[in-house]
């Protein structure tokens, strides 16, 4: 005889009763728990037992969370991958509802307890500042992040590698924001603004959520350049500013240096209204054109970033200014008397300027870079200074020139960067030559051989020669290596280079990716005879400068970097040119990295960045002056820290930890 038909609570009785039953063996546990033997009637009766609940539903939730998913799901990180780069001053992540016992461990140290709100927290690494204590740039480090149960025992752990990058994250809430400025016309004043990056899309905002100006019209070229670097210590992204034609075209020239005031970020800034700055640096003479070139790092290993100013007008000067610890970088005047703690002077005029800074041999120290195009008619060349432990000299070491010489002028040097193309640690060499054979360019790669006297050799690993003239504005125009960034698309460990084109394919322009083939890093590429970029991205019109200065870096914390391209849309004139610019942010993805786009044909960016005011929006984008990717740094020791001055290594050093 067929059974009769269950009724809906009959349905419901048995799950209902499963999950009762497994409710009251996990607090008769919970009491019982307690070594010295104590009856669970003194939970129920508010006896004498820390092992009670106290009210608490937590251990009710986290019995009903054992039934329904694996304890790993528990905890998480947001914001950085394992083996990846961390370009923030703060590690943020996400636990199960029902759990706020969360500890963050580094480098096998003891743990510390960190806060849970909403189930979110966020774990402070190590700041100069704060802890007394930083990561040198490019070291590696082991985190592990422990959930508790109410018995405090371990219910969930995740542990990750990650290697200490470039800090761009204003805000601290884990994720790197876009900074870029908005470079002025005659008649235009210029702009720097902060895109920040939103949590739960790992996309910036297209619109800025910071905006600071000189507010003077056209007679300072405010935002020529902006750079990034933590110069007070305090775990958070700083923005400098360059101002190369000030005070009004007097071209003596001014950077400023922005602190971000905590959570909030950077606050809007108008100079000319009353707003403020936190360090304020003026030029020399006339003509110097301070803040031409801006850049922030460490280089004398203090765990503050310094400013590193450049400029290839006026007989080619740099500067570097020291921070001064919590207080950031103090501001100078050069022209009363003030002088900068080194001072780099090229006796011939060579467009010396475009910096790039990295760990060229392997010592733990940050070394520099610097192109010059316009050395020896145009053939160019790049100097490079390797950093003695403590700080850089005043005299490269080494000068390294295209080999063989170019027919006619190559602009050796337009651009230039350092990263790990073959994952041996050693920062490799990327340089742009824009006039390479008439205008259709070129692009090499240098391996560095780890050396501190003579690191690259004087032929390049890697060719990479531009499109066929024809191609490109005018039949004869291509400029391709005009810029040359870096980043590990695909997630393989492996720098990868970006070499830019803005006038190929017909003045639409392009932007090339090359991807790194592993040890043996990137192979040469031809692509006027057929070679191909592992993915090519084309701009959306004719003539808007696609690709005139982009940028690389993991917005979204995937371990993936994204590729920033500017177009900055000079076609309208005088003040019909306002608003015209964009920026374009195009997001990586797992394995293949970023793909074939064309914007001409339909193709679309992830975002779209704007400002409606000032002009060439994203006439520049605060880059990292080095990319270090996972392979790059993983042969060092784990847990490389600074300590007021002192390196080690946790667990190996031969130096004591001190305060």
């Amino acid at each position: 005889m067929k059974p009769a038909a269950l009724s809906k609570s009959e349905y419901k009785f048995p799950f209902l009763k499963r999950i009762l039953i497994s409710s009251c063996v996990c607090f008769f546990a919970h009491c019982w728990s307690n070594p010295f033997y104590q009856p669970p009637i003194e939970c129920l009766s508010g006896g004498h037992n820390h092992l009670c609940p106290d009210h608490s539903l937590s251990v009710f939730f986290q019995g009903l969370s054992i039934l329904n998913f694996n304890s790993q799901n528990a905890i998480s990180i947001s914001n950085v991958v394992d083996k990846s780069a961390i370009q923030s001053g703060f590690l943020v992540g996400k636990t199960a509802f029902g759990y706020d016992n969360v500890s963050v461990s580094v480098d096998d140290g003891p743990p510390t307890a960190v806060a849970v709100v909403n189930s979110a927290w966020r774990y402070a690494l190590p700041a100069q500042a704060v802890t007394g204590t930083h990561w040198a740039l490019g070291s590696k480090h082991k985190i592990s992040v422990r959930i508790y149960n109410a018995l405090g025992q371990v219910f969930a752990e995740k542990a990750i590698e990650v290697v200490k990058g470039i800090n761009r994250d204003t805000n601290g809430d884990g994720y790197p924001d876009v900074i870029l400025s908005v470079s002025p016309g005659n008649s235009v004043q210029g702009y720097s603004l902060v895109f920040l990056t939103h949590a739960d899309t790992g996309i910036p905002s297209t619109s800025p959520d910071t905006i600071i100006t000189d507010g003077l019209v056209g007679s300072s070229f405010f935002g020529d350049r902006v750079g990034v670097g933590d110069f007070n210590g305090d775990g958070y992204a700083d923005m400098l500013v360059g101002s190369q034609a000030a005070p009004s075209f007097s071209t003596i020239g001014h950077a400023f240096i922005f602190h971000s005031s905590g959570q909030t970020g950077i606050a809007n800034q108008n100079l000319a209204s009353g707003g403020n700055y936190s360090t304020f640096l003026k030029g020399q003479n006339g003509g110097d054109r301070l803040g031409s070139f801006v850049n922030g790092a460490d280089v004398n290993g203090d765990g503050y970033d310094d400013a590193i100013l450049t400029s290839p007008w006026n007989n080619c000067k740099g500067y570097t200014f020291y921070s001064a610890g919590n207080n950031g970088v103090s501001s100078k005047d050069l022209s009363t008397g003030g002088i900068a703690d080194i001072t780099f002077s090229i006796a011939t005029p060579d467009n010396f300027g475009f910096t790039a800074f990295g760990d060229i041999n392997k010592d733990g120290y940050t070394d520099m870079v610097v192109g010059a195009p316009s050395y020896s008619s145009s053939q160019g060349r790049v100097y490079v200074y390797i950093s003695n432990g403590t700080t850089l000299p005043v005299t490269s070491q080494y000068l390294l020139a295209p080999t063989p010489t170019c027919s006619g002028t190559c602009s050796f040097g337009t651009a230039i960067t350092l990263a790990d193309f073959n994952g041996d640690s050693c920062a490799d060499l990327g340089v742009g030559a824009s006039s390479y054979n008439g205008n259709q360019g070129a692009a090499f790669v240098y391996l560095s051989n780890c050396g501190s006297t003579a690191p690259f050799s004087s032929t390049p690993n890697a060719t990479f020669i531009g499109p066929l003239t024809s191609t490109c504005n005018g039949g004869n125009n291509c400029s391709f290596g005009n810029f040359v960034t870096s980043g590990d698309t695909n997630g393989d460990g492996f720098a990868d280079l970006l070499v830019t084109a803005y006038q190929a394919t017909n003045n639409y322009g392009n932007v090339y990716l090359f991807q790194s083939s592993g040890s043996s890093g990137i192979q040469s590429v031809n692509l006027s005879t057929g070679g191909s970029a592992n993915s090519t991205i084309t701009g959306a019109g004719v003539g808007l400068d696609f690709g005139l200065f982009a940028s690389m870096q993991d917005v979204n914390g995937d371990g993936l970097s994204d590729i920033l391209v500017a177009a900055m849309d000079p076609i309208a004139s005088g003040l019909s040119q306002i608003g015209k610019g964009k920026v374009y942010y195009f997001q990586s993805s797992a394995t293949t990295g970023s793909t074939n786009i064309d914007l001409r044909t339909g193709g679309v960016a992830t975002a779209t960045l704007t400002y409606s005011l000032g002009m060439s929006l994203g006439n520049s984008i605060a880059f990292s002056p080095f990319e270090y990717e996972e392979s790059s740094i993983f042969g060092y020791s784990y847990g490389e820290f600074f300590e007021n001055g002192i390196k080690g290594m946790r667990g190996t050093s031969p130096f004591p930890l001190r305060k």
